[in-house]
């Protein structure tokens, strides 16, 4: 469970497009009323009238969270010029499918805690929590109605199914690793990049699509998919011990215990910190040439975590 927090204090937030950086926090703000209102659609008035899937929705959104990519959707639409109304619907999109597959990963590896309270399943049971992650996913497909030009929307919601497949495909390949003893590090960066990349890089590529600059999409993905890669060893970094024992199931994929089984032992750890280093460098090369500053809060995060390694 990624544990490791950002400081958004001093988070580079463009500000050449006119919004400074209190007006990206009032669009953040929006995107949060954006998604309560889509997780109750249809819902009767008043909180004790929710139904289970509607409180169990709201109760997750509510609990926090960073919001990364609600901020690096925002922060790209702010970069590209986006309307408001734009870059709050793909952050909205973003942030509900990453919240979606948490509630879904929670289910699947038992976890108790999440944003240190108890996980949807615990609260309210196994069935409760997968309608939960259905219906925030739903609510992510919802939120792109409010995008301004209606051309737009069919490159955008093939987009959004595209990198929601590439996260079943990643987390049905972690569970069936988990079957079985991982030495190939080809292998678990193939899973992180399903698990972490895709959903960090929906967001810069939904702005880019939306701004029309669709040739910078490759770039934007390879970037998100660097820190997401260096991101997952850094979690697994603080992870090993409980990965170990078993805490997260059965030989969990984790970048240390994957090095210790291809024989690298007491070099494990130094081993995955380069490696971790050296896709976080890539990613803030990546974000570095992405037009417009658009990738310069996916650079900042990089930065702060290469100073954390």
């Amino acid at each position: 469970m990624m544990k490791i927090c950002f400081s958004f204090m001093n988070a580079p937030s463009p500000t050449h497009s006119g919004l400074s950086s209190a007006a990206a926090d009032n669009l953040l703000d929006e995107v949060e009323r954006v998604m309560r209102r889509l997780v109750t659609h249809g819902e009767p008035s008043g909180e004790d009238m929710l139904s289970d899937s509607a409180r169990a929705a709201v109760g997750h959104l509510a609990a926090g969270g960073q919001r990364v990519r609600a901020r690096l959707a925002l922060g790209a639409g702010i970069a590209l010029g986006l309307l408001p109304q734009d870059s709050i619907a793909l952050a909205a999109t973003s942030e509900l499918l990453h919240n979606a597959s948490l509630v879904h990963d929670d289910l699947q590896d038992r976890e108790n805690v999440r944003r240190r309270n108890p996980t949807v399943w615990v609260n309210y049971g196994d069935d409760v929590a997968i309608c939960t992650g259905d219906l925030l996913l739903s609510a992510a497909y919802g939120a792109l109605a409010a995008v301004s030009d209606r051309r737009l929307l069919p490159d955008l919601i093939a987009l959004v199914h595209a990198r929601t497949a590439l996260v079943v495909r990643g987390q049905c390949a972690e569970f069936s690793a988990k079957g079985q003893q991982v030495t190939d590090m080809a292998m678990y960066e193939k899973i992180a990049v399903g698990k972490s990349g895709a959903l960090l890089s929906l967001p810069l590529e939904l702005a880019f699509a939306a701004a029309g600059k669709k040739e910078w999409m490759g770039g934007a993905r390879r970037a998100a998919e660097a820190f997401g890669i260096g991101y997952q060893i850094m979690d697994d970094m603080e992870d090993v011990e409980s990965d170990a024992a078993g805490d997260h199931g059965p030989r969990a994929v984790n970048a240390l215990l994957v090095l210790r089984a291809a024989g690298h032992g007491t070099n494990a750890e130094a081993m995955a910190r380069e490696i971790g280093l050296l896709h976080l460098r890539t990613a803030i090369a990546l974000a570095d040439r992405l037009p417009n500053e658009a990738g310069a809060f996916l650079r900042g995060m990089a930065l702060a975590l290469c100073q954390q390694l």
